[in-house]
């Protein structure tokens, strides 16, 4: 998991990469303190550079990730740190609107300061033909093996010189076609995976599943075992549970002062029985006037399946 605020400034990173996109952009950057004479340094969240010397422009970006205003003291903070290392651009982000005097400051700048403010937009600001998107996650767990019965042909047993296996669950000693290796937890999750009618509803599930192959007919499957792919039948009953969740993602432009959106996020946050999720989508509208997604921001300490799935606002 990344830390508080990292997120955001990778965000910003993105979409400051698109649009500046033959800048050079990186983040947590420590450039060198001008006056100092012990080698001194300053950390800055993003640094922005265009052009190249003698004609190099240099633009920090500080970012500030909180539930609370950007004060004052922060603020002459970072005005401090455009003197120190030379810069002349000054790009501020919060999630927060800024104070009149902040704003009058950066007023009183002509272009050197610039004010961005990721604003949360309700339903009803939201644009008739702007997108939507939807997380729909899914979680498959395997709680138990209740019993599991691997079968030969009579006289296979000699003939291929089989032995008892110790294997994990989680080992992928199985292959239903020779050329793909799985383990016998992922054949259980694919099972209920499958049945759709087991996960059609936003729910949090339990039951019992089994998984069969014969050693005749078209269900096939493979142990790898002695350096070869041995045909085996298999029958396997197993305990599960299932949680199936859609959840609306909320959305904020990415705004600055008097320039209006110029881009946005798209979040979703979900905790799950596994443990917390989260998505970002940083979004820009291109000339054409369709959307485009930059990247994805995906924080979970847990094997995941899940969609973002695009929805008319209509």
């Amino acid at each position: 998991m990344s830390k508080p605020g990292d997120d955001l400034e990778k965000i910003v990173e993105i979409i400051e990469r698109s649009i500046s996109p033959t800048a050079r952009i990186e983040q947590n950057v420590f450039l060198p303190v001008l006056t100092s004479t012990q080698g001194h340094t300053a950390q800055c969240d993003i640094v922005i550079r265009n052009g190249s010397p003698p004609r190099e422009t240099l633009t920090i970006v500080e970012v500030q990730d909180r539930n609370s205003k950007v004060d004052i003291n922060t603020f002459r903070g970072w005005l401090g740190k455009i003197e120190d290392v030379g810069a002349q651009h000054l790009i501020c982000v919060s999630r927060k609107d800024f104070a009149s005097s902040i704003k009058e400051k950066a007023g009183q700048s002509g272009s050197k300061i610039f004010l961005v403010t990721l604003k949360d937009l309700s339903p009803e600001k939201i644009p008739l033909d702007f997108i939507k998107f939807v997380f729909q996650y899914q979680y498959i767990n395997i709680k138990h093996i209740q019993s599991m019965r691997p079968y030969v042909g009579p006289g296979q047993i000699a003939k291929l010189g089989l032995k008892s296996l110790q294997y994990e669950l989680g080992d992928k000693i199985w292959s239903l076609d020779k050329i793909n290796m799985i383990s016998l937890l992922e054949i259980c999750r694919a099972s209920i995976k499958n049945n759709q009618d087991l996960l059609s509803q936003p729910t949090i599930k339990h039951g019992v599943g089994n998984v069969s192959f014969s050693i005749v007919g078209e269900d096939t499957i493979y142990c790898y075992h002695n350096d070869d792919f041995v045909r085996i039948g298999l029958d396997c009953d197993f305990e599960w549970e299932s949680e199936h969740t859609e959840i609306p993602m909320s959305v904020a432009s990415y705004e600055q002062d008097q320039h209006g959106a110029l881009a946005w996020l798209f979040e979703v946050a979900h905790n799950s029985e596994s443990g917390p999720i989260s998505i970002k989508l940083p979004v820009i509208k291109l000339d054409n006037g369709n959307y485009e997604i930059l990247d994805s921001i995906i924080n979970s300490q847990f094997e995941y399946t899940f969609e973002i799935i695009p929805k008319s606002s209509n």
